[in-house]
């Protein structure tokens, strides 16, 4: 087996696997645990089901990357099914331990209520972790992780002062006995920019995972540490904030990966973003884009049977995408 990259289509979210050749398995976030993110859609998937259907019982490591609701949920139905060896998280442990379930006011904007339940969520997997004594560790910018002999992750974002604004509120929050809504809008409204940006390398490439930790917020990266990424995960599913000329024109990519949903929600998988990254590159070498959720976005996309996740296959630097599929009342997957 060579090394493995796998999106999985999760609609509006993240949920990313990894899978090394002597067997190594990470998941970096979980997706969304929404009924309605995956009705009437043949080939959404949650992630616990992907990962069931692909017979993996075992992962060993998981990673959030920031408590959003799409990035988040997803992952307590994997605690549930697939055992796990260890958790990365970019907050400090101890406040979350020791905090309690919080709710938002019934005349909460939508999002608020989302948020509140990705944060309560995040909340029972540290506990979950602690219970079953998977170990838990605070990733900081600056930390290197060897997680496998051919796995290794730096941590470019989110800023220290970003982490501490945060986790004032999250401290305050639960100390308030009373209506905690404004501080729950706060939290949400922030949450982006606590996101972790990781520089993966692995099997020869150097993979971006941005989540939704936006350029705007990476002006304390050194630019050494983001230019020479071969594949980048779009911050923020694609929307308009989600690409700089600074710190993206001159990277070698291959593949830019877009986890949006096809309604394109939000100005998601925003078309003035691959036009502007087509216009940074000769004709000829611009990178190929990947959409997790699509079937057709001409002029940059088209799979119109479906999948329900995208595979890059990396064999000594060279990667191969494929687009998995699950046929119905079968356990595995099969690769189209």
């Amino acid at each position: 087996m060579v090394l493995r990259i796998t999106v999985i289509n999760v609609g509006y979210g993240d949920a990313i696997l990894f899978q090394l050749p002597d067997g190594y398995t990470m998941l970096l976030d979980g997706g969304s645990a929404l009924p309605q993110e995956f009705q009437d859609d043949p080939y959404r998937i949650p992630a616990a089901d992907y990962l069931d259907a692909m017979g993996i019982t075992h992962l060993d490591a998981v990673v959030i990357s920031h408590i959003h609701e799409d990035h988040v949920c997803g992952l307590e139905p994997v605690f549930k099914k697939i055992s796990v060896g260890k958790l990365f998280v970019p907050y400090p442990v101890a406040p979350f331990l020791t905090g309690h379930e919080l709710q938002a006011g019934a005349d909460a904007p939508r999002s608020v209520p989302l948020y509140t339940a990705a944060l309560n969520a995040y909340r029972r997997l540290l506990l979950d972790a602690v219970a079953h004594n998977i170990p838990v560790q605070q990733i900081q910018v600056g930390d290197t992780v060897q997680a496998a002999p051919d796995l290794r992750f730096r941590v470019l974002a989110p800023k220290p002062s970003s982490i501490d604004r945060y986790m004032a509120l999250v401290e305050k929050a639960y100390s308030t006995s009373g209506d905690v809504t404004g501080l729950l809008r706060q939290l949400d409204a922030s949450s982006n920019r606590t996101s972790l940006l990781l520089r993966i390398k692995t099997g020869g490439i150097v993979f971006l995972a941005a989540a939704d930790s936006c350029p705007g917020q990476w002006d304390e990266t050194p630019d050494f540490l983001l230019e020479n990424a071969n594949v980048l995960k779009l911050p923020h599913h694609g929307q308009r904030d989600s690409i700089s000329e600074h710190f993206m024109r001159d990277m070698p990519l291959s593949y830019v990966i877009t986890t949006a949903s096809s309604d394109r929600r939000y100005n998601s998988a925003n078309e003035e973003v691959y036009r502007t990254i087509m216009a940074w590159h000769p004709e000829g070498d611009a990178p190929k884009f990947l959409f997790s959720d699509e079937r057709s976005y001409p002029p940059y996309f088209s799979q119109p049977e479906g999948f329900q996740a995208i595979t890059l296959e990396v064999d000594s630097g060279i990667m191969t995408p494929g687009f998995m599929r699950i046929p119905q009342n079968t356990e595995k997957g099969e690769k189209r």
